[in-house]
């Protein structure tokens, strides 16, 4: 996922934060009840409470980021994102090519589908943009690949 860089990333990252102090909180000061310490031990109890804690708010910190309008959000094998005032859904199987481009506003990604059609993905220093470009950019490469594979053995001897 590439968080936006506008004040909606910087707000819920800023929101995160009280989040996890309010849900980290009651693990660290609560009564743990003797029989729900693991081992006997109150620490490792608290230990592994938090650790799941931490896990959870991961994935709603994620999501939080994903709701966000201009948020580029790569899952499976699909890469959604935002152009012209509307939410696209891409399969990665159907871009053909990504690329780096310099434009006004800075460096950006930019997706080249089988229709032809071009789309500005997301500035380059976005935090995660590098993480689904190296994904993109390794699927394209495998599907290059792919069906040069066919085109040799389709060819006639």
């Amino acid at each position: 996922m590439a968080e936006p860089d506008d004040w909606t990333g910087s707000l819920v990252r800023v929101a995160s934060w009280p989040v996890y102090f309010m849900v980290l909180l009651p693990i660290a000061i609560g009564r743990i009840p003797l029989g729900m310490r693991l081992l006997g031990f109150e620490e490792l109890t608290r230990l592994a409470l938090a650790l799941v804690a931490l896990y959870l708010l991961g994935w709603v910190r994620a999501l939080a980021f994903s709701l966000l309008p201009r948020a580029v959000v790569q899952f499976g094998r699909r890469v959604w994102f935002r152009h012209g005032g509307r939410r696209i859904v891409v399969r990665s199987a159907a871009i053909t090519a990504i690329d780096v481009e310099l434009r006004p506003s800075g460096e950006v990604f930019v997706l080249e589908l089988e229709g032809g059609q071009i789309y500005d993905l997301c500035p380059v220093a976005w935090e995660g943009a590098q993480r689904i470009f190296k994904v993109l950019h390794r699927r394209v490469v495998r599907a290059r690949r792919r069906r040069a594979r066919e085109l040799r053995r389709a060819k006639p001897a």
